[in-house]
């Protein structure tokens, strides 16, 4: 079947029929909330297409979050239910029976949280479906989890479905972006949303497989937090991106066909208001903007004496000055000549992709071990969201192939994973979470301050785009 095909099809009838919208809406939020059902389907990125499409169908706001809060109550309150029918007996149920450890996380934080739980659970991922089941087993009073479970579907509602709404009223305005643009970028947004639900997944699974065969904490996969499933995924992960990069680079010739219709595909999207913050997030990436980072970032580390972090920074900084650049002269792929300056280096692999990962997916890392869920729940879409953004922005912008930002990812998520594990075998990082999250948002702020502010209205200049020549191979 022809998925594109269906989809439209589909998008077509949806439109035509906005009742079928809410009751989508309705059902996914519905489903979302219930126990075990809710870790499966991937609601999130659901949501935002059907509100994208309730906002091209003209419905408005107000039927939408009545939708969304409906299903988002009643998926609660039919996981409390089933909490409060089956009680102390739920934990001899399927699946819980083979998967203690889910409902287990779920009673620690209502136990800890009380009717706060109601809410906070609401944007946990991996809790949200378990925690009405919990207030049910701990016999939370009826009256007291619906105020709470109200409560909840109200935070939760502008939080999911407001982007999604949004991005769809703006298509049908004039000066903002128009609907392929916002396409592309929701698109992006999509993909981190898919990237944020399913890590945690994999991770329970890997948990999961861990209590029936664990692995001996020790040789290539000992690791300081006894977890050594995840050195060894680290290190498939590796192996993983690198061999992937190597197949792209050998085919490159084959797929440059390809390659220029999609970066071409890309590069007509070029509009005034996504050029800033394409522009912004490109400045933000080069060796400027991310030396800045880094600087306050290794400043900080040197002052509280966590020298084995300084040197994973230092090493980070080395290979990302080092290996694109050597590469690229290896490979010697010629840049699009598409835009007023075009950058003077070599093309493949992208360094700005190769130091997005590099760079973030550290500061991920850096958070993650940390170990508390709420702040990772949050840092893990933002970051996703700054790296894929900045990957796209430079076939956007007309300075890179596609190949090339799939090809610097890879090496660099590659080369991210060994790094992360060599890490992970060293004692965790002493200073207080809160303290490592000023010192992060301060870096952010010192590079957007010498790197990307001073030089955007000049960059805006330099990337000005051509008149797009036909599909050409580039000279050699």
């Amino acid at each position: 079947m022809d998925f594109a095909a269906w989809y439209l099809e589909l998008r077509g009838w949806l439109i035509q029929h906005p009742d079928a919208i809410l009751i989508s809406i309705f059902l996914v939020a519905l489903i979302e909330a219930v126990a075990v059902v809710g870790v499966i389907v991937p609601a999130v990125p659901l949501l935002f297409v059907l509100c994208v499409l309730a906002a091209h169908a003209d419905v408005a706001l107000l039927p939408v979050f009545i939708a969304g809060i409906g299903g988002a109550m009643l998926g609660d309150g039919i996981s409390y239910a089933l909490g409060k029918g089956f009680k102390d007996s739920i934990h001899r149920v399927w699946p819980f029976t083979r998967f203690p450890a889910w409902l287990a996380r779920a009673e620690e934080f209502v136990a800890s949280h009380g009717g706060k739980s109601i809410i906070l659970g609401r944007f946990i991922g991996p809790l949200r479906a378990f925690v009405p089941l919990a207030a049910g087993v701990f016999r939370m009073k009826p009256l007291y989890f619906l105020w709470m479970n109200l409560l909840s579907a109200l935070a939760w509602a502008p939080t999911h479905l407001l982007p999604g709404y949004s991005l769809g009223a703006a298509a049908r305005n004039a000066w903002l972006p128009g609907r392929d643009q916002l396409l592309f970028v929701a698109c992006i947004l999509i993909l981190v949303a898919v990237l944020t639900w399913l890590l945690p997944v994999l991770q329970g699974r890997r948990q999961r497989a861990a209590s029936r065969a664990p692995l001996a904490n020790t040789g290539r996969y000992q690791t300081r937090a006894g977890l050594p499933e995840e050195q060894r995924d680290a290190l498939r992960l590796a192996a993983a991106a690198g061999i992937a990069f190597l197949v792209l680079a050998v085919g490159l010739p084959l797929l440059r066909p390809l390659d220029i219709e999609w970066t071409q595909a890309l590069f007509r999207l070029r509009q005034d208001s996504l050029d800033h913050v394409f522009v912004a997030l490109s400045l933000l990436g080069e060796r400027q903007g991310l030396l800045a980072f880094a600087t306050v970032l290794g400043g900080w580390l040197a002052l509280r004496r966590q020298w084995q972090t300084l040197v994973l920074l230092g090493m980070v900084c080395v290979i990302g000055l080092t290996v694109p650049a050597v590469l690229k002269q290896l490979f010697a792929v010629v840049r699009p000549q598409w835009v007023q300056v075009v950058p003077a280096a070599m093309s493949f692999p992208s360094g700005h992709a190769f130091n997005a990962v590099m760079v973030w997916g550290l500061v991920l890392v850096l958070v993650l071990r940390h170990g508390n869920d709420t702040v990772s729940n949050v840092a893990r879409p933002l970051l996703l969201s700054l790296m894929l953004l900045t990957l796209a922005s430079r076939p956007y912008l007309g300075v890179h192939w596609v190949s090339d930002v799939v090809g610097g990812g890879l090496l660099g998520l590659a080369c991210l994973a060994l790094l992360r594990w060599g890490w992970h075998r060293l004692p965790a990082p002493t200073p207080a979470l809160p303290e490592t999250l000023a010192v992060l948002a301060t870096a952010l702020a010192v590079s957007l301050i010498v790197a990307v502010f001073p030089h955007l209205d000049i960059a805006l200049l330099d990337y000005r785009p051509l008149p797009l020549p036909p599909a050409h191979l580039p000279p050699p």
